[in-house]
């Protein structure tokens, strides 16, 4: 009876381990299942976990691990598709003959990512062995095994160059591409996929927006989105060299979408603005760049005509601000592959784009190319590892060419694809350009002005220019020009006559900066505009020199104050070096700011300063000048060369001797009026005369003109009188022959001395001053 129960009960624990490995296998059969309908689907983000599972639960089925591989595949970040390799190896393995054919070409595809590149040309060549005959694959898996090899060269002789991700402050777990950058880096604009909230495209899973990051003092700010309503995806294409304009992608259905341009005022960007018709067209147009003189568009397109895929092409602006008709930059840049992304550098002669065609080493390439006797070079590959085996595109870089920007989903990133700066190397670097960077403000209230600068090549005459329109809210301006030449700036502000200003060019082999600031004033007597002052402070920065190591540290600086590097970790770790001269670099870069905003302009000896007084009725000085600016036609005042000015204006302050008499300056002459009248009586032409004769003999000296009334009667009336007197002398004198610039005049009312007598109070007093001296302000 007991062994017969024994056997029942074994018996039963056998039968339920029995349905408990069956219920299991009936579960993990049930995953496949599931896993398999929506791999059918290609719906591989559902497919992977299941097939996961059933792999963990014991599934050893050469296709399980083969379409697992292939859902890792299909992920859109490359740290995740390389996952895939161990699956493809192991289906291999398995059942290859289960497989098809092309298990070799993923496989090779995998390693080719992870950069095991002889792996990859090892497997491209086994699947090539299984295609005989198939010309398309053949073609397919030789321009694979190209690649490959294009890769296998780079790689093998890499750049010196150090590549750093953002971190943090700009990159996330999603994607952010395609960064735009001003030619000094103070603005930086790029596109970031975000998930969708609902609140816009209910349909879409993901959102393109344009995010805006300021630099202040060598410190990224946190980006911010821009807000630019479309029913469609918005992302950057281009900025300016002076961040003001910005070009950017509207996305249309069904793979269109043309390119708009916003302006920027303080920090608020205008509503987008078509490109036109030359540039749009029904295809697709991606993304843009423009030269700093705003006359040539390069842009990619794949309208009908081109290459194959994207081309990039070129428009030149005509005289009416038009866009000219777009011309293909031809097949030694556009391949039957996509060009894309193309960046022309500030001296406008040095192209870089974004293929996926010529010798890439996989995916995206950078790519390089220059305008030499009017024809481009053929394309360079920027090489590794600013190009690697994954998507490397979107390049910018700075005017000095010291910094470079770009995007890249290769391994190691934050998701997605992430942005990146490179510092290229020196050899590559030290473009031999100007760049000006100004601010024009109101010299009383030191607030910017409505400004508009035309840039004209003194020796050719020709406009460099369309229109150069500092910012609104700020006054900022930023011009680039190439050495050795000559330029007018013609500047028209608000409230003030049109004026030039010259600047000298040096014939530098290496860049050069120059900030300056610009200070209108006008000059009023008696509340009637005479004139106008222009002071103009230049400050240099010799990047050749001294400033090389500054320019350089200062972009250090930045990344040191970002969260592209971990301050704390490289501060520990030269604490454990005992390395006392890394610690002290690395401290003063924290502490560094940035050039421009250490510029000291009130530093006499340090900053080139002129200023330029104009008067409006000195037909001897203020002759208008006839500048004609491509077809335009603008009157200005006298060019003032600021280099000369203000190196004769230091020598006089610092050489300068007195030639005439000091007890000149003492002597105070006073006319006096009769009652409520301002008419000059002839009795003292005699004494202003003598007055006259003085300033004839000695031209750095001027005349003071003061007003007075006596005290009775009306404030007003008092003052108008004041003023009339005063004027009765200064017209005298001015008739004389003496200008305006050399005498200044101010009525000031009744007299504040309330003992006076009432002859004492009808009075002008005329003093001879020295206009070095004295101030210019007149009231």
């Amino acid at each position: 009876m007991e062994r017969k129960t024994i056997i029942i009960h074994c018996l039963t624990a056998i039968l339920l381990l029995f349905s408990v490995i069956l219920a299991q296998a009936q579960n993990i059969e049930k995953k496949v299942y599931d896993a398999d309908k929506y791999f059918k689907i290609r719906n591989y983000k559902e497919a992977l976990p299941l097939y996961l599972e059933a792999i963990e639960g014991g599934v050893n089925d050469p296709l399980v691990y083969y379409r697992t591989a292939v859902s890792y595949q299909n992920h859109y970040e490359i740290n995740e598709q390389v996952k895939s390799i161990p699956y493809f190896e192991k289906a291999i393995e398995t059942g290859v003959d289960q497989l098809p054919s092309r298990v070799y070409f993923d496989l090779a595809d995998a390693y080719h990512k992870n950069e095991n590149v002889e792996k990859a040309i090892e497997y491209y060549g086994k699947y090539k062995n299984t295609i005989k005959g198939d010309k398309a694959a053949i073609a397919e898996v030789d321009r694979a095994i190209e690649i490959a090899g294009n890769a296998l060269a780079m790689m093998s002789s890499p750049k010196k160059i150090n590549v750093l991700n953002f971190g943090q402050v700009v990159n996330s777990q999603y994607t952010e591409y395609n960064p735009v950058v001003s030619a000094d880096e103070s603005v930086m604009a790029f596109t970031a996929l975000r998930p969708n909230t609902g609140k816009t495209r209910s349909a879409d899973k993901f959102i393109e927006e344009i995010y805006i990051s300021y630099n202040t003092s060598g410190v990224w700010s946190q980006p911010q989105p821009i807000k630019i309503t479309s029913n469609y995806n918005v992302g950057t294409a281009g900025i300016s060299a002076d961040g003001q304009r910005m070009l950017i992608f509207i996305g249309g259905a069904e793979g269109t979408g043309n390119l708009y341009s916003i302006d920027k005022s303080g920090t608020e960007w205008s509503n987008p603005i078509t490109m036109g018709s030359q540039i749009n067209s029904r295809s697709l147009e991606t993304t843009a760049s423009i030269t700093p003189d705003g006359k040539t568009l390069y842009f990619a397109s794949n309208r009908p005509g081109g290459f194959g895929g994207l081309d990039i092409y070129k428009s030149i602006r005509s005289e009416s601000g038009e866009w000219g008709e777009p011309i293909n930059l031809g097949p030694k840049i556009n391949s039957k592959y996509d060009e894309d992304a193309p960046f022309i550098h500030p001296d406008q002669w040095t192209l870089f784009f974004t293929s996926n065609g010529h010798n890439t080493m996989g995916g995206r390439d950078i790519f390089v190319t220059r305008l030499f006797n009017n024809e481009w070079t053929t394309p360079e590959n920027m090489g590794y590892p600013i190009n690697t085996t994954a998507n490397d595109n979107y390049f910018t870089l700075t005017a000095d060419g010291r910094k470079g920007y770009f995007s890249s989903d290769r391994k190691g990133g934050q998701g997605g694809q992430d942005i990146y700066s490179i510092d290229m190397p020196e050899e590559e670097a030290n473009i031999p350009l100007t760049m000006i960077k100004g601010k024009i403000l109101d010299g009383e209230t030191n607030e910017p002005l409505p400004t508009t600068i035309y840039v004209v090549d003194v020796e050719s005459g020709k406009k460099l220019d369309f229109v150069y329109q500092p910012d609104p809210k700020t006054g900022n301006y930023l011009i680039i020009l190439p050495p050795a030449k000559n330029y007018d700036m013609i500047i028209e502000s608000e409230g003030f006559l049109p004026y030039t200003l010259n600047i000298n060019i040096p014939g530098q082999t290496y860049f050069y900066e120059l900030y300056q600031k610009i200070f209108l004033k006008t000059i009023k007597q008696f509340d009637v505009i005479v004139g106008q002052e222009v002071e103009v402070k230049n400050a240099f920065y010799d990047t050749h020199e001294a400033a090389v190591t500054d320019l350089r540290k200062t972009h250090e600086a930045t990344l040191v104050k970002s969260d592209s590097i971990d301050v704390y970790q490289l501060m520990s770790d030269l604490i454990a070096a005992n390395d006392q001269e890394g610690i002290d670099y690395l401290i003063s870069l924290i502490n560094m700011k940035n050039p421009i905003e250490g510029v000291d302009f009130s530093d006499a000896e340090a900053i080139e300063a002129a200023t330029r007084v104009y008067y409006y009725d000195e037909s001897d000085e203020s002759k208008f000048e006839q500048k004609n600016v491509d077809g335009k036609t603008i009157f200005s005042l006298p060019t003032m060369y600021v280099t000369e000015e203000a190196k004769k204006q230091r020598e006089l302050k610092r050489e300068r001797s007195t030639k005439y008499d000091p007890a000149l300056l003492k002597d105070v002459v006073k006319v006096y009026f009769d009652v409520a009248k301002s008419e000059l009586q002839s009795g003292y032409q005699q004494a202003l005369n003598k007055i006259l004769a003085t300033l004839k003999e000695y031209p750095e000296l001027g005349v003071q003109i003061s007003g007075y009334a006596s005290a009775e009667g009306d404030e007003k009336f008092n003052r108008d009188l004041s003023n009339k007197r005063a004027i009765a002398v200064l017209d005298y004198i001015n008739q004389k022959g003496i200008v305006r610039r050399r005498i200044i005049a101010r009525g000031y009312g009744a007299t504040e001395n309330k003992n006076s007598s009432k002859e004492e109070g009808r009075r002008v007093e005329i003093q001879i001053v020295d206009l070095n001296e004295h101030g210019r302000e007149v009231k």
